[in-house]
């Protein structure tokens, strides 16, 4: 209860034999434990406090040699667990052996903490305090005294009380708080502290009183706690010696009534607190609290009070909280709160008040905050009640009976309710399937605008109420809106849309034990300047996990929950039954199926019909309908889908029919399980994907229904348990052993004598004949691998085998030359940087103009024409040569020359749609990445030769043009005529020749 001593071990001396041991020493806290003592000391110097706690019986005599307190000064002094001085000795002299008189005389507060047990038999003598001159503060607690007499400054009767009149006799000048719980005294004297003057504070708590006589003149006292007794009444004089009195608590007695005068000398009044009246009822008197201009707190809560008095507060304008909670209040004044303009928060739940309150009650409680009408009966809520309440952030209406809310009940609340509390009412705002709203007490059809006003709200709570839609105010005008609690209505149905709110700070929003049947989720009407809730509550609905949930699980599947835009928890299937408990994400799409009414003219009326989601397919299920011929099948585009799945097992069907329009779009047909004896291909729809035949009377399949059952979207076939014929000619065991993987139920396979229907019996039964038509189909298999290998090589090394042909003048149609070269003038145009001259005049040059090649090369040191210009002199060569040969090198990629010759021959390709530039990667370029965009962009997209490279001369020649010339007689002497780079040249000559 009193803290004392709060610090952590820094210093611990240990001592040997009888010597007193301090641990936790420190500049603030010494802990002080002598041996055989049975007496533990706290002191903490800096707050001058110092606690004795006894353990058994004390020996305080021991402490006088081995310890030495007397430099310390103490304010509080704690004594606990140790008993009271006997023998007229005081408790000074009690402590003496370790304490000196002044250490004590400083003493302000002295708190006695269970020292009767260890005080039997012991009288409080008056000389108990004696010394204790500056004491201010006296706490006695957990002390049992009967008193039942005044205390009189002489000793009390022997044998039925222990404490002595004149123990405060010495104090009375200096003494400002006294408290006596637990005492179990039942009257309390009206001398009890007569000799206190100075008193400030008296706590009488958890007593027996019954009874309280006039209270002495006490000027000083502020304080005044009397709760927890088993006071019946109160005179109306009991505190007109109190002037200066604050604060009363009178709660957790059995008073019934409180007098008008009962505070009429107490005009600084601040707190009044009479909380859980135990009596038949309590009757507080009209003007109890009137012209108590400093009241400022009234608390009355749980004293069965049925009725309030108009001027109960009359005049006491600086109230700001009144509590009557938990009372039996049927009604209120009209004018009860008049003036109250400083009231901040109104505690009224858990009364009975009916119907509606009267229109002018918060009239003048123009401040208040907070308001609480909640577990009444109130049925209406008009516009007027709320209309002075402009700065109001908190009301509770739940647990009513309000089924009434005038639209314009919340006006004045635009900017300032923050928590609006509707639950457990009977709110509809609906009614015969149209929204409505009550003005004036009548009721008006419209779209719901009730809560539009409410700017600022972020709490609002409407659970347990019979609402049968998210209300448009929700999502078009609650700017401000956090939480939204819409668990326990009636709702069936939630739109995506429904979710989308105007708030930015949307958080949760509860739909928990709705009648919630579907979601519908289309997330393509979203709207931007919306949000959705990052969590929507809606565990207990019974959702129905049908087609209409497809978008839905569809979401819910896709991404994990961490990624979600928001969550959507507690979700669980109710029906269909086969999927009740399962969460929507746990469900197969297949699954997912909506029953077809049978007056949608698309469902047999001998069938069951159903539509499934992820695929748009309508499912007609004739199962086990007695059924003898195959029903009307209507177009599935009369309900939106795209094909049909057919079930007709367990019938007595002999054939099947081509019956309505809807038959060539079944992709499923089981008919397994009828009697079935002759299948025609014309008889299978066209569409047909899954066949199930098994369980009928079939004995053989002709060869157009082989071709029918060998279509591509045919790929599941069930054909058991039927009477198959097993003989040669039935085209049906070759078909069983060239369609393994198509038949689902292969292994089960038999025919009717019960041989298993498998490769095996087809060689028994037709010998030679299958082994020759499986060594016809393995060569055709191997021939058709090994052309597709031969394809496959070809495109991978397409130019190497063009090379290696042409070397070996082998298939030259595959590498003709085009028809739009033969009037070009070169075979090729040689671009190159002077500084490479010696590899074109050395290697190059000689070897394409030789007898073996023969190609004419237009060379610009032999065949420009002087005096023209380069520029145009090397479009010239360009167009007229068949190839433009690119010696590629860093010195190339350095020359502004090559850069043209390069540009000029690549736009000439382009003209001519035909690739003509032949690039030699003569020395290594580095990166390709760091070269001229449109060099880099053709040698990516492009093949080159690398002089490095074995096959150098053979892929050169292969580039070059096929057609040949007749041999020419060329000099080659000028190749070794020197010529400079292009950069050096003036810019309109040719290259001088030297």
């Amino acid at each position: 209860m009193y803290c004392v001593c709060l610090t952590v071990l820094l210093v611990t001396d240990t001592s040997t034999g009888n010597d007193c041991t301090i641990t936790n020493r420190s500049r603030v806290c010494w802990i002080v434990e002598c041996p055989g003592s049975n007496v533990h000391l706290s002191i903490n110097v800096k707050n001058r406090k110092l606690n004795v706690t006894c353990s058994d019986k004390p020996n305080f005599e021991l402490l006088r040699d081995q310890l030495n307190l007397r430099s310390l000064t103490f304010d509080q002094l704690i004594y606990q667990d140790c008993p009271l001085p006997v023998g007229y000795q005081s408790l000074l002299e009690f402590l003496s052996a370790f304490l000196d008189h002044t250490q004590l005389s400083y003493i302000v507060e002295l708190i006695l903490i269970n020292n009767a047990d260890l005080s039997a038999n012991v009288t409080l003598d008056p000389p108990l305090f004696a010394g204790l001159h500056k004491l201010q503060t006296l706490v006695i607690d957990n002390y049992a005294v009967s008193f039942d007499k005044p205390l009189p400054l002489q000793q009390l009767p022997s044998g039925v009380n222990r404490f002595s009149g004149s123990i405060l006799h010495q104090q009375k000048q200096h003494h400002q708080t006294i408290d006596e719980g637990d005492w179990e005294m039942n009257i309390m004297p009206s001398g009890l502290v007569s000799i206190v003057p100075n008193l400030q504070m008296l706590t009488l708590h958890r007593n027996n009183f019954k009874q309280v006589e006039h209270l002495a003149k006490l000027p000083s006292l502020t304080y005044f706690n009397i709760s927890s007794n088993q006071l019946m009444s109160l005179h109306d004089d009991m505190f007109y010696g109190l002037p200066n009195l604050t604060f009363i608590d009178l709660s957790s007695n059995k008073l019934t009534r409180l007098s008008a005068k009962l505070f009429r000398m107490n005009k600084n009044l601040n707190n009044f607190i009479a909380d859980n009246q135990n009596g038949s009822r309590l009757v507080l008197e009209d003007k109890l609290f009137a012209d108590l201009r400093r009241l400022i707190k009234v608390s009355v809560s749980n004293c069965k009070i049925t009725a309030l008095p108009e001027c109960l507060f009359a005049g006491a304008t600086g109230i700001t909280f009144i509590d009557f909670s938990n009372n039996k209040l049927q009604s209120l004044p009209e004018h009860l709160f008049r003036g109250l303009s400083n009231l901040r928060w109104l505690y009224l739940q858990n009364n009975e008040l009916m119907r509606m309150l009267p229109d002018t009650l918060l009239q003048d409680a123009i401040n208040l905050r907070v308001l609480h009408l909640c577990y009444n009966k109130l049925t209406m809520l008009n516009k007027h009640l709320l209309k002075s309440l402009r700065h109001l952030e908190k009301l509770h209406l739940e647990h009513n009976q309000l089924h009434m809310i005038d639209v314009d009940a919340f006006t004045s609340q635009t900017e300032s309710l923050i928590t609006l509390n509707l639950s457990r009412n009977s709110i509809t705002l609906n009614e015969d399937n149209r929204d409505v709203f009550y003005s004036n007490e009548e009721i008006n059809i419209t779209s719901g605008i009730i809560f539009s006003t409410l700017n600022k709200v972020q709490y609002l709570d409407l659970s347990f109420n019979a609402i049968v839609k998210i209300l448009d105010p929700f999502k078009n005008f609650m700017k401000g809106l956090r939480t939204l609690d819409l668990s326990h209505n009636l709702i069936t149905h939630i739109g995506y849309k429904d979710l989308l709110f105007p708030s930015p700070n949307i958080d949760l929003v509860n739909l928990e034990s709705n009648k919630i049947t579907h979601l519908d989720f289309d997330r393509s009407r979203i709207e931007t300047r919306h949000r959705l809730p990052k969590e929507i509550l809606l565990a207990n609905n019974p959702l129905n996990c049908d087609c209409m949930s497809y978008p839905l699980v569809t979401y819910l599947k896709a991404e994990p929950d961490s990624s979600k835009s928001f969550l959507l928890k507690g979700l669980q299937c109710a029906q269909p039954s086969k999927l009740f408990g399962l969460q929507p994400q746990d469900v197969q799409l297949e699954d997912l199926v909506c029953e077809i009414d049978t007056f949608s003219e698309f469902c047999p009326a001998e069938c069951k019909c159903y539509k499934r989601a992820v695929d748009q397919c309508a499912i007609v299920n004739c199962n086990a309908a007695n059924l003898t011929r195959v029903p009307v099948i209507h177009s599935p585009s009369n309900i939106r889908c795209n094909f049909i799945e057919l079930h007709l097992a367990q019938n007595k069907l002999h054939y099947l029919s081509n019956a309505g329009e809807g038959w060539n779009f079944v992709r499923v047909l089981n008919v397994s399980n009828n009697s079935l004896s002759t299948l025609s291909a014309k008889s299978l729809p066209e569409m047909l994907e899954l066949l199930d035949v098994s369980g009928n009377q079939l004995t053989e399949i002709d060869a157009a229904l082989i071709v029918k059952l060998n279509q591509s979207t045919l790929h599941n076939i069930s054909l058991a348990l039927n009477p198959w014929d097993c003989y040669c000619e039935n085209q049906l065991l070759s078909f069983v052993v060239d369609n393994v993987a198509r038949i689902t139920d292969y292994y089960t396979l038999q025919c009717f004598d019960g041989k298993p229907i498998n490769l095996a019996t087809l060689k028994e039964l037709c010998g030679t004949i299958i082994l020759s038509r499986l060594y016809i189909s393995v060569a055709v298999s191997m021939a058709s691998v090994g052309c597709l290998l031969c394809i496959w090589l070809y495109a991978k090394f397409n130019l190497a085998i063009k090379v290696w042909l042409f070397r070996h003048n082998l298939l030259q149609w595959l590498v003709t030359e085009e028809h739009t070269d033969m009037n070009k003038r070169y075979d090729a145009f040689i671009s190159y940087s002077h500084k490479d001259e010696e590899f074109v005049t050395k290697e190059l040059l000689p070897r394409l103009e030789s007898e073996e090649l023969n190609f004419k090369i237009c060379w610009h040191v032999r065949d420009f024409v002087p005096g023209e210009m380069i520029a145009n002199e090397i479009a010239k060569a360009v167009e007229e040569s068949r190839r433009t040969i690119i010696i590629l090198s860093l010195n190339y990629i350095d020359s502004m020359w090559g850069q043209m010759e390069f540009s000029t021959a690549y736009l000439q390709s382009l003209v001519d749609k035909h690739n003509r530039v032949i690039p030699i990667i003569y020395q290594d370029i580095g990166d390709i990445d760091q070269l001229d965009p449109q060099l880099r962009a053709y040698l990516k997209t492009n093949t080159y030769v690398r002089w490095d490279d074995p096959w150098f001369w053979d892929k050169l020649h292969y580039a070059m043009p096929r057609k040949r010339r007749p041999k020419d007689v060329q000099t080659t002497d000028s190749m070794r005529m020197a010529s400079g780079d292009k950069l050096n040249l003036p810019i309109i000559m040719t290259p001088p020749i030297k």
